[in-house]
């Protein structure tokens, strides 16, 4: 065996433990001749009561049921009830209930203290040798060496025994522990080459296609300055835009995928102080974001923080795919002690009947796999459709970042100013739902100021009621 050898500690007593010792203390006294007609003489020429005596040394033989738990200690007890009885009684050889004992000690202790058990064991052996030579009137000290030798041979095979399979079970252990780390380098390896060629499929096409709506951007704002052409450029810049984050996403993903589980603390992780550009992506595609806040921001477990962002980032996703153009989303983030609250309202921008001009095809899988990374991360997840809309919400657990220095999310999360349409106005705190309390009903939905275009919000509700029975969207 290499390595250092351990202690192996077992279950404590077992129902299976009581024949056990039964049988052990049976078969002690009927080698020593106490069932066949024997009396228990003693060494001062007294005779003890016969059935009280059985039940005494049967009951000391019950602390072999602790041979798991505690095998040397329960080792020495029954050794030391052993020689102790053999020297008081005339008659009394023990050997079964020493020997089960000798076989715990070498099966699940190391070899520092197994070995010592065996030496001890001979002590054992010599005084049951004694106790026959006396019986058997062959005083001579040959005859003692031969009767001690087969004790001692019965005792060292159940000790060999032990130690055998306490080398197997080393051997079995290590075997398995090399399979382990041979399954988790090849993991390591397919994890690379699930990289690789992830990079190689999408990689080159992404980067081919930010290029192209660069170019289509740079000739569609040397057109006409109507309408129609700053929304087209508008909508290239938005193309660019998402493009370069879905790359920079892609390249942290196989920045995970390229690292071992211990060392990914270098690899950079989305949080809630990252939704401001996906704020800003979605006001360049005709939605109309706001951020309402409530409470002091606190830092967040990695993941999380995690958690927070994608449950953003999935909402507006579905907002963009099925509310249309002119939409109005809300997204409420509400700080409490102990907890996030996150929810994200969105009302249909399109006329009743109408439908986008450029349909999304969605997974219908994006709302359970947040529903799962929220519930992982210790939150609550909730979904469904509202008068007018649709609304997500979860809510998280707030815990101190374990690297002692979280990221704080700073009151002002989304984009400056000047990146957000002039149409575009973050609603003040007190527009915030209550965090607490009843769900109350639905609002109505948000519309948009014919004339400024700012987004003006009715009361909206921390938590709808329905959310979680409602059909969810496909994302």
């Amino acid at each position: 065996m290499s390595g250092v050898e351990l202690e192996e500690r077992g279950s404590g007593p077992k129902a299976l433990d009581i024949p056990i010792v039964l049988i052990c203390a049976a078969v002690d006294l009927f080698v020593s001749g106490y069932f066949s007609g024997d009396r228990f003489e003693t060494i001062f020429d007294t005779v003890l009561p016969h059935w009280p005596t059985v039940a005494l040394i049967t009951l000391g033989y019950g602390v072999l049921a602790w041979r798991r738990a505690a095998p040397w200690l329960t080792f020495l007890v029954i050794l030391g009830i052993g020689l102790v009885g053999g020297v008081l009684l005339t008659l009394f050889q023990p050997i079964v209930g020493v020997a089960l004992a000798l076989y715990a000690v070498a099966r699940r202790s190391p070899a520092r203290r197994a070995n010592p058990a065996l030496v001890l064991a001979a002590f054992l052996s010599l005084n049951n040798a004694r106790t026959a030579t006396g019986v058997t009137d062959e005083s001579g000290l040959f005859g003692l060496v031969v009767i001690a030798c087969i004790f001692m041979a019965v005792l060292t095979v159940v000790w060999a025994l032990g130690r055998r399979e306490r080398r197997t079970r080393f051997r079995a252990a290590e075997e398995q522990q090399r399979l382990k780390t041979s399954a988790e380098e090849s993991l390591g390896l397919q994890r690379q080459q699930i990289a690789r060629d992830l990079h190689d499929i999408l990689s080159h096409s992404m980067s081919a296609m930010i290029l192209q709506s660069a170019g289509a951007k740079a000739v569609s704002s040397k057109l006409d300055s109507t309408s129609e052409a700053k929304q087209v450029t508008e909508a290239l810049a938005a193309i660019e835009s998402t493009g370069a984050e879905s790359m920079r996403e892609l390249h942290r993903l196989l920045g995970l995928l390229r690292t071992q589980d211990g060392d990914d603390a270098s690899v950079a992780r989305l949080s809630l102080a990252d939704v401001g550009p996906l704020i800003t992506a979605t006001r360049h595609g005709g939605l109309m974001v706001e951020v309402h806040r409530e409470g002091t921001p606190q830092p967040l477990d990695p993941s999380v923080d995690l958690a927070a962002y994608h449950m953003v980032q999935e909402s507006l996703t579905n907002a963009m795919k099925h509310a249309g153009r002119g939409a109005v989303v809300d997204v409420y983030e509400t700080w409490e002690p102990g907890e996030l609250s996150l929810q994200v309202r969105s009302a249909r921008g399109l006329a009743e009947g109408a439908t986008p001009t450029v349909t999304t095809p969605g997974s219908g899988t994006g709302l359970w796999g947040l529903r799962e990374r929220v519930e992982l991360a210790g939150g609550s997840f909730e979904s469904g459709r509202v008068e007018g809309g649709f609304v997500t919400s979860a809510v998280l657990p707030v815990r101190a970042s374990s690297s002692g220095s979280g990221t704080t999310t700073p009151a002002s999360t989304d984009e400056p100013a000047s990146a957000a349409p002039a149409s575009s106005t973050t609603a003040p705190a007190t527009t915030a739902p209550p965090a607490t309390g009843t769900p109350e009903a639905p609002g109505p939905a948000p519309t948009a100021h014919p004339d400024s275009g700012a987004a003006s919000t009715g009361p909206s509700p921390h938590r709808t009621n329905g959310a979680a029975t409602a059909p969810e969207e496909g994302s």
